[in-house]
Parts: structure tokens; C-alpha cells; sequence
């Protein structure tokens, strides 16, 4: 049943955010988008888990689930590791904490590297293979 509750917040936190970001299309104003997206999300996820659930408890877990897991996870992915580090350093683990933050920071921008650079050979092999025609538009 919580699965429910995940799909519909995280498909309501997708479409909000495709609001904000579409209100900033272009380069550089579209930095500002993602930067306004992720702090919010951050903001929402720090508010929800604190307030809401570990302090005062006065939602539901299923409410949970929608606002945290779904609506925050689906709006941006920076919210869900932001928290995690700052439990971290809330609970004196300040080694993990600043390794978490290090690793994936190198490891996301590594691999976002890393994606972008096997799409451009494998469209340039089907290119030049005649598999795949290119057009510009």
C-alpha cells in the first residue's frame, strides 16, 4: 500500500518540478532552476522529517512516504542526499559524513562524465555505421 503513496507523491514532486524548471529555460537561468529545485527539495525534506515525523509525529507513515520518499524524491534527488549527510553530522559522524559527501560529489560528476562520453561514441558508431541517419534541426 505504501508503494501507492510513493508513486503519487513522486509523480507530483516530477511535475512541480518540471514547472519551476520550465519558468527557467535557458542557460544560465536554467543553473538557477536546479539550484532553486534542489534547495527547495532540501528545505521540504528537512522540514517533513523533523517537524512532522521525528518530533512531533503528527503524520501518517503512508503520508510519509508521499512527502519524503515521493513528492521530495521525485522533485530532486539532491534532497534525498542531503539529509542522510546531515544525519551524519548530527549523530557526530563527521568522517562518514564529509566521505559521503566527497565520494558521491567526484563519483556523480565521474559518472555523469562518463555517460556523456559513451553516448557521443556509440551515436557516432551508429552514425558512421549507416544504422542511424543524423539530422539537424
Amino acid at each position: 500500500m505504501g508503494s501507492i503513496f510513493v508513486f503519487i507523491g513522486g509523480a507530483l514532486g516530477a511535475m512541480f518540478r518540471y514547472l519551476i524548471l520550465s519558468m527557467f529555460k535557458e542557460y544560465p537561468a536554467d543553473v538557477i532552476g536546479v539550484f532553486l529545485v534542489n534547495i527547495l527539495g532540501c528545505f521540504l525534506i528537512g522540514f517533513v522529517s523533523y517537524i512532522a515525523i521525528k518530533k512531533y509525529n503528527i503524520i501518517s507513515p503512508n503520508m510519509n512516504k508521499l512527502l519524503v520518499t515521493g513528492f521530495a524524491g521525485g522533485f530532486t534527488t539532491f534532497s534525498a542526499f542531503s539529509h542522510p549527510v546531515l544525519e551524519m553530522f548530527l549523530r557526530h559522524h563527521y568522517m562518514y559524513a564529509t566521505l559521503n559527501m566527497f565520494f558521491s560529489v567526484i563519483a556523480g560528476l565521474i559518472f555523469v562524465s562518463w555517460g556523456m562520453n559513451c553516448g557521443y561514441y556509440l551515436m557516432n558508431r551508429l552514425i558512421r555505421s549507416k544504422r542511424l541517419t543524423y539530422r539537424q534541426e
